[in-house]
């Protein structure tokens, strides 16, 4: 797979002394979002919110009718007084016929893990109240080379990518320590009108691989099926993450993870035009290397109604967890209320 990524590394370069660039065009996007969020039953305060993220993109066609985008994204930080941090950003040069290259630092996800979604307003498992389940890791959280290929046949398309280490706002002359790097295969298709079917696997090459005793390496993936029928859409998925586990298998102790398994089904309804309404359940499994070790599952089941007035869209979200973290007991329910104006 390194070889492969390395390949197709040498043949941008390679097309950058082949082929010029036309001037491109900048454009500028994002969403104007204001939230109110209420919490019930946990340990955090409702909160009033306003997103402020911008997504500069610029656009071009070479000579030999390829074309290339750059996008990059001001994020305000977590941190500090709040400056904006130059920390996902993404290059991709389109051959035709031939696919699609891209560069990305902190972007260009391929995980299939919410694919099964059809929430009207946002997967609040994504977005909102932190409530522990466990999702397979993807791309986007490392700087990575991919390749994309046009559109087969049943509007089939097929990713293939390579991650190192990386860090938000990474630089071109940028150095980084040793890390785990990352393979991951996605694949998208619609055998039939209404049917669409996803999937995404990858696998984690450890750093220390041979140093430490290890029994298990960092594996997962994913897996959805979405079907439209009329005003109707149902989806349902199924995720799997194999953690990273350091310890020989005689030394596997009562809290050691072997896996987690998360299930998801989610239904949507477009009433007209401008009202949809939405029902999801996700549900998540800690499976321990102990078979005696009692766990419990996080279920999460969210309503949401959003209605669209021309450039603005005001969506509520009342959302209910079991178990948070895992634990017995820790019962959490959520309203979310949100005035997103797009731009």
């Amino acid at each position: 797979m390194k070889t492969i990524m390395k390949t197709l590394f040498v043949s941008i370069a390679s097309l950058s002394v082949m082929f010029s660039a036309n001037a491109g065009e900048l454009t500028v996007s994002g969403t104007a979002k204001a939230t109110y969020n209420s919490i019930q039953g946990g340990q955090a305060a409702n909160a009033i919110g306003i997103t402020n993220e911008l997504n500069f993109t610029a656009s071009g066609e070479m000579d030999n009718g390829y074309t290339w985008k750059y996008s990059m994204e001001l994020d305000p930080s977590t941190t500090g007084s709040g400056q904006a941090n130059n920390d996902d950003t993404q290059i991709s040069l389109t051959m035709g016929d031939l696919g699609t290259v891209k560069l990305c630092v902190s972007e260009c996800s391929n995980n299939k893990k919410y694919a099964f979604d059809q929430s009207a307003y946002t997967a609040v498992t994504d977005t909102s109240f932190s409530e522990g389940i466990v999702y397979p890791s993807d791309s986007s959280a490392y700087a990575s080379m991919q390749y994309h290929t046009p559109e087969l046949p049943y509007a089939t398309t097929v990713s293939a990518s390579y991650g190192q280490p990386k860090a938000d706002g990474q630089s071109g002359n940028a150095t980084i320590a040793d890390g785990d790097s990352i393979e991951e295969f996605s694949l998208k298709t619609s055998p039939v009108d209404g049917l669409t079917v996803s999937a995404s696997i990858y696998s984690v090459k450890d750093y220390a691989d041979g140093v430490v005793t290890q029994d298990q390496l960092e594996e997962g993936g994913a897996y959805a099926v979405e079907y439209a029928y009329g005003n109707i859409t149902a989806g349902a998925g199924r995720s799997l993450i194999a953690p990273q586990i350091l310890e020989a298998r005689t030394e596997l102790g009562a809290v050691t993870v072997e896996y987690y398994e998360n299930t998801g089904i989610s239904l949507a309804y477009a009433v007209n035009d401008d009202l949809s309404v939405s029902l999801t359940r996700e549900e998540s499994e800690r499976n321990m290397t102990t078979s005696t070790t009692e766990t419990f599952d996080i279920e999460v089941d969210s309503l949401q109604v959003a209605y669209s007035m021309g450039g603005a869209t005001l969506s509520v979200a009342r959302s209910t967890y079991d178990n948070v973290n895992y634990t017995n007991g820790d019962d959490v329910e959520e309203t979310l209320i949100a005035m997103s104006f797009a731009f």
